[in-house]
């Protein structure tokens, strides 16, 4: 089966399982953190750290989305994917520095805007390299291998902070966004550097087969 799917959808499939995997070994242990190792950090405090995240995230994405809707060609989707990765990769390590809730709702912040960033350059590359004749076995593919690479590192998480503190967590999460982000560039040979305009429902071009 796997050999039925393009390099690109695996290539970035395996980018996916490393970013899922560093960010999945925090998400659990987030709230821990904040309350254990934070001074003044409250479950208030993760509650609204948690908000920021998703309204920075909500602010950007959608500009991103329509930056890169407006450019031909994958460049600009390549190169945003470059730059959120960048920035993801630095959000684990900062947590390292973090001391205070301000701290905290900074990097979330970050956070958010990084994976604006991520988000809509990756689902845009990725469905536009999908077989149009095996999409759901091919997005369920990527959604298989990133569940269970995510499901290994929330359990993993748990055993890296009971043995060895939050500090290597953080550096085992670096670690991983910083291979995620060098991955990406394995994708640069496969991109589209035009990308075909699609014809809006019910107006065929005169001579297509739909004309005839």
């Amino acid at each position: 089966m796997l050999k039925k799917i393009s390099t690109i959808l695996l290539v970035l499939t395996g980018v996916d399982v490393l970013i899922l995997s560093a960010f999945g070994l925090l998400s659990p242990l987030f709230a821990i953190f904040v309350t254990k190792q934070i001074v003044g950090g409250t479950a208030t405090v993760v509650g609204f750290a948690t908000a920021v995240y998703f309204i920075a995230k909500s602010l950007v994405q959608i500009p991103i989305g329509r930056f890169i809707d407006k450019h031909s060609g994958e460049k600009d989707d390549f190169l945003v994917l470059i730059i959120g990765h960048i920035s993801l990769t630095v959000v684990p390590f900062l947590y390292l520095l973090a001391r205070t809730p301000f701290h905290i709702y900074a990097l979330q912040a970050v956070l958010g805007i990084a994976d604006a960033l991520v988000v809509p350059a990756y689902l845009a590359i990725f469905s536009r390299h999908l077989d149009k004749e095996h999409e759901g076995t091919e997005w369920s593919v990527r959604s298989v291998f990133v569940g269970t690479a995510a499901a290994i590192a929330g359990a993993l998480g748990g055993v890296i902070v009971d043995n060895f503190g939050f500090e290597t967590l953080f550096v085992s999460a670096g670690i991983l966004a910083i291979f995620a982000a060098v991955s990406v560039l394995f994708i640069r040979p496969f991109i589209y550097e035009e990308r075909a305009k699609a014809i809006p429902p019910g107006l065929a071009q005169v001579g297509s087969p739909k004309t005839k």
